[in-house]
């Protein structure tokens, strides 16, 4: 298993429990390509340096996956096809950082 730091930026105009559904589909959606969520945090609604997508902020989700390499590029491609995720990024790390985030603590 490949350990990867996934954040993705989903849309700011999402209710909580879309948010939450579409957070739980993400996770679903890694599990069904035998990975492992080892690690989540929320940073919360941010404001973006330039507008995406006609979006000025997005709720940014922070996790540490555990997935085969082979199956980050299918991953990837399932991402595209979400309209309410806006940006992601998957960095591989030969080890996790420590938890939580910096940007996690800034919030306190």
């Amino acid at each position: 298993m490949a350990l990867f730091e996934h954040i993705i930026m989903l849309r700011q105009d999402l209710s909580s429990s879309d948010l939450e559904d579409t957070l739980n589909s993400h996770e679903q959606t890694l599990s069904e390509l035998q990975g492992n969520v080892v690690y989540k945090e929320s940073w919360g609604l941010r404001s973006l340096a330039y507008p995406i997508k006609e979006n000025k902020k997005a709720f940014y989700e922070f996790m540490n996956v555990e997935i085969p390499q082979d199956k980050i590029d299918e991953l990837n491609a399932k991402l595209n096809l979400n309209d309410k995720i806006i940006r992601y990024l998957s960095i591989k790390v030969k080890e996790f950082c420590e938890t939580p985030t910096i940007m996690s603590k800034s919030k306190d």
